[in-house]
């Protein structure tokens, strides 16, 4: 599944230039942590996988990305990230649940 989701995310970015285990060597991986581990987490638009599913993180070809969160049952969260050559980032982003 990691690498599933690893793989779209190598796709959704335009990504060519891989090493063996393929991932660019200049492409920066972000990590990602939320309160909602089964929000949809989408780059530019495309969906990569479940939070809680991305252990190993995804990767981006370097570059202004935009990261959204999203749940039926929680507030969407938006983040733009600039990211950088070989970058390596946690992120912990948090969703307010939508009231009744």
């Amino acid at each position: 599944m990691k690498r599933i989701a690893l793989l779209v995310a190598l796709a959704a970015c335009n990504h060519t230039k891989t090493s063996p285990n393929g991932v660019g060597e200049d492409d920066a991986i972000f990590f990602v942590k939320s309160n909602v581990p089964d929000a949809g987490v989408y780059v530019d638009g495309r969906f990569i996988g479940p939070a809680g599913g991305l252990k190993g993180g995804f990767a981006v070809v370097p570059g202004k990305h935009r990261l959204e969160l999203r749940h039926d049952d929680y507030f969407a969260r938006y983040v733009e990230l600039d990211a950088k050559r070989a970058e390596r980032r946690k992120l912990e982003i948090e969703l307010a649940p939508v009231l009744p």
